[in-house]
């Protein structure tokens, strides 16, 4: 009896397509990996950004609140005292402001519905004629 050897493959097609699978979820693995590292350095940038400029804004606010001379009381009390006169100016400013905007509207809309009434009024003079 001869004795047949079979020769069987090491590497089978179930092999190459289960290493071409984990190959391919390797290479999905790092370009989401890849994307949230973009992303997360995108924001981090930002993030430093607005903490600079936040810096920068305190910095400009310390110069205000002191001043290289002081003033004496009478002057603060000056100072705050115009400073309300021109809150209160510039309040009554803008109510005269929209007071006039709301009345220049109304006459705008009074004279379209007036120019609009006689030109109804011309249209129905000539339908009496025509007919």
């Amino acid at each position: 009896m001869a004795t047949e050897l079979t020769v069987q493959p090491l590497i089978t097609d179930t092999v190459i397509i289960a290493a071409l699978v984990i190959v391919g979820m390797f290479i999905v693995f790092l370009m989401i990996r890849e994307m949230r590292i973009l992303k997360t350095t995108n924001r981090k940038a930002e993030l430093d950004l607005e903490r600079d400029k936040l810096s920068i804004i305190q910095q400009h606010a310390e110069t205000k609140t002191f001043p290289f001379t002081r003033f004496s009381a009478e002057q603060t009390s000056e100072i705050r005292q115009v400073e309300d006169d021109n809150l209160s100016l510039a309040t009554t400013i803008s109510a005269k402001e929209k007071l006039i905007d709301t009345r220049l509207s109304r006459l705008e809309n009074l004279v379209k519905t007036r120019k609009l009434d006689t030109l109804i009024d011309k249209i129905q003079d000539e339908e009496k004629r025509v007919q």
